[in-house]
This record gives C-alpha cells, sequence and structure tokens, in this order.
C-alpha cells in the first residue's frame, strides 16, 4: 500500500484493514490500555484515531527476521 495516498488520520475500521487485524482486536488494546498495542489519538469526546505513520512504524516493529542457520 502506498503511504502517499494514506491520510494522515486513520479511524479503527480503517487501521484495522491497513494492519490485517479485526476491529475488534485494536478496540480491546485500547479498553486493556495495552503498552504493547498501536498508539493512538483522542480527539474530542470519543474520536479515537490512528496517525498513520505511527501505525505503520508499530507493524515494522514487530517485524520476525528468521535466519536459517547453515
Amino acid at each position: 500500500m502506498q503511504t502517499e495516498t494514506l491520510p494522515l488520520y486513520v479511524d479503527t475500521p480503517t487501521a484495522a484493514a491497513l494492519l490485517g487485524l479485526s476491529r475488534s482486536t485494536l478496540e480491546k488494546y485500547r479498553f486493556y490500555r495495552d503498552p504493547s498495542g498501536p498508539p493512538y489519538a483522542i480527539f474530542g469526546r470519543a474520536s479515537i484515531r490512528y496517525h498513520t505513520p505511527s501505525l505503520l512504524e508499530w507493524a515494522a516493529d514487530r517485524m520476525v527476521n528468521c535466519e536459517k542457520g547453515s
């Protein structure tokens, strides 16, 4: 997915689609205030948004490099 075409902030369903996670998973991260979950912002009383660059960075930090031994 091209990052240049993504909006700066996305809602929960869009963030879930970007990450390949369910909306419920992101909601659980927030509800339990799980520090391993992706960062998010609250605008107003209940408008949850995910900062797209931070979201993509969070996903990149979870990459696992499994190299075969010789």
